[in-house]
């Protein structure tokens, strides 16, 4: 399905509202038809010199011999031609009034909760990849799909939609006006059509190509943005401004040419209507002046159709204008539909089981996990049973976060298995497989919220007494309280209100709260002082009390009481063992212990 059916197909469950508002714009259209029937009994009857009673005709249709006259539809006491005429033109604007807005609010609505469904399913289908996707996919491009692209797409599905529908029955009725007024005038005009169809169509992909490439371009500028702002302390402390500020202007400036390219194109379509515009009068008024002349039309009828020829330019051209917005709208939807179109990498199985309380063991068999090309872990054979605290270590690059990864699924493996109590990961639900895994990371992820609402994160059904005692256990209740509105603190972006060590604990808390079998700690210490982490390891050993526990640390001060040591050596598992062992054993975890211990001696 190409993009224009798949906006097309948005409006499916506002079917009934969009026909309504069709019939809305149908009647306004009509409203502008009847405009152009009434000049012709103004000229010919109102402001001759030679004034009649007779019944004034609005239309009429020859084969049925059938007449419309507008005296008929209004009661006996004001049929003079002017009071119908004045009582008409009012009536016709005060019924267009009302359909036109109650049209367009139609639209309106049916546009913004399209968009809002629309974003709603976007932002639900990212939130749901697998970190493969955002990795590959940088915060800003991401947000640019979010944010601009979809504003692109909601203004073809409101504004843009409202006008192509009013536009459309305005230009039908007064073709039909037009028609009756002089079909053989009417159809000479309609040769110069295709000069206008044809240079618009052309006109209108261009503008679509090079609206992908402007919001492609926009992206672009979101990300710079995004990291400039999230790194603006590493900016500044490298007096990075001025060229940061330059990296800017130089995306804006890409960004110009290219909008400056759809912008050059778009404004090429006016002059292009006027042009045909005006040749089409041109010949209307040399064909006129002979017609009235020998008599053959009346001035009135002549004024019918130049009003409905000179009306007839300003829906043309708005149409044209709608169709070069909803390139632009289809241009910004292919971003929107290809990450919509993007199926995990990590896919839950249609009907996967509910993994069950963990009871017994963890166990890795015949693991190898590629990144690309790239052979990240191979050969993992590994069992973790309940209860055990494993450490896993190795130099930078080994594999050790990229094994805690797997255990939670945010990577698929490529060969082997790892079972939970004999169950497959890939057979299980992924909801009932990260309930059971806590995860305390170096880079403590904190959110713009309150103290409270941080550490129930995920809990959401809480009560704050449960919430008071996971920050006790963590060894935090004490500094949150010192805070200006205690557990309703609002932290800050990332939690900048906070020192690292106050961040740690509270991640520390939001673990414990969330009370799952297995914990995770990566590096959780390693960016603390002292003193940060001496109360963080307080924390994390209430925290792991009765817990299955894997740890991954560069300092092997924090592993060494630890029931089993894994080390891992380019992916592979080349030792395994307790500290003292693997000390006494001579080999890759001694070499580890040496450069940390003896080597940092003066």
């Amino acid at each position: 399905m190409n993009d224009s059916r798949r906006l097309a197909s948005l409006l499916r469950p506002h079917i009934p509202l969009f026909a309504v508002a069709i019939c809305l714009m149908a009647i306004v259209g009509t409203c502008e038809a009847i405009y152009a029937l009434l000049i012709k009994p103004i000229f010919d009857r109102v402001l001759t010199t030679h004034y009649t009673e007779a019944p004034i005709k609005l239309f009429s249709v020859p084969f049925y011999h059938h007449t419309l006259y507008l005296q008929n539809l209004l009661p006996g006491h004001i049929r003079d031609p002017i009071t119908a005429i004045v009582i008409a033109l009012v009536g016709v604007t005060l019924v267009k009034g009302i359909c036109a807005y109650f049209g367009t609010y139609s639209v309106n609505y049916i546009g913004q909760c399209v968009v809002r469904d629309l974003r709603n399913a976007l932002y639900s289908k990212i939130v749901r990849q697998s970190m493969a996707f955002f990795a590959e996919n940088s915060t800003g491009r991401l947000m640019s799909t979010v944010v601009s692209d979809i504003e692109r797409v909601q203004d073809a599905l409101s504004n843009t939609t409202a006008s192509f529908l009013k536009q459309s029955f305005t230009l039908i009725g007064l073709l039909i006006v037009v028609f009756h007024a002089d079909w053989r005038l009417a159809l000479a005009s309609m040769v110069l059509i295709p000069f206008v169809v044809f240079p618009a169509a052309n006109i209108g992909r261009y503008i679509r190509t090079h609206s992908r490439k402007s919001q492609d371009k926009m992206a672009d500028l979101t990300n710079i943005l995004q990291e400039t702002f999230s790194g603006i302390r590493i900016v500044k402390a490298f007096g990075m401004e001025d060229f940061e500020g330059s990296k800017f202007k130089a995306a804006t400036r890409r960004l110009l040419r290219v909008n400056l390219r759809w912008v050059r194109a778009h404004a090429l379509t006016q002059p292009l209507m006027e042009l045909i515009g005006a040749i089409t009068i041109a010949g209307t008024l040399i064909y006129a002046r002979n017609e009235i002349v020998h008599h053959a039309q009346t001035l009135g009828g002549f004024a019918v159709f130049l009003y409905c020829v000179i009306k007839m330019y300003e829906p043309i051209k708005r149409l044209t204008t709608a169709n070069n917005s909803l390139q632009l709208a289809i241009g910004a939807s292919e971003r929107v539909f290809e990450v919509m179109g993007t199926e995990s990498e990590v896919p839950e199985k249609r009907h996967a089981t509910q993994l069950p309380p963990f009871r017994k063991e963890l166990v890795f068999e015949d693991v190898e996990f590629r990144y690309g090309e790239a052979v990240i872990l191979q050969d993992v054979n590994l069992t973790i049973r309940k209860g055990e605290v494993v450490a896993i270590v190795g130099s930078s690059g080994a594999g050790k976060t990229t094994l805690a990864n797997l255990i939670p699924r945010f990577f698929d493996i490529t060969r082997g298995r790892i079972l939970i109590d004999g169950y497959d990961l890939r057979d299980v639900n992924l909801s009932s497989l990260r309930s059971q895994i806590g995860i305390v990371t170096q880079e403590t992820v904190l959110f713009n919220d309150t103290v409270l609402e941080n550490i129930a994160y995920g809990q959401l059904h809480t009560d704050r007494r449960a919430v008071e005692e996971a920050a006790s256990a963590a060894l935090a209740h004490e500094f949150i309280m010192e805070l200006p509105k205690g557990y309703d603190t609002v932290i800050g972006e990332r939690g900048e209100r906070l020192s690292g060590g106050e961040r740690q604990r509270l991640a520390v808390a939001r673990a414990l709260l969330k009370n799952s079998p297995i914990l995770i700690l990566d590096e959780a210490t390693s960016a603390l002082d002292t003193e940060s982490e001496m109360l963080v390891q307080k924390a994390l050993i209430n925290l792991m009390a009765g817990r299955t526990v894997l740890v991954i640390a560069h300092r092997l001060s924090t592993v060494r009481r630890a029931d089993r040591i894994v080390v891992l050596d380019h992916g592979t598992i080349s030792e395994i063992g307790t500290h003292e062992d693997l000390v006494r054993r001579g080999g890759i975890y001694q070499r580890l212990h040496e450069l940390q211990f003896v080597n940092a001696q003066p």
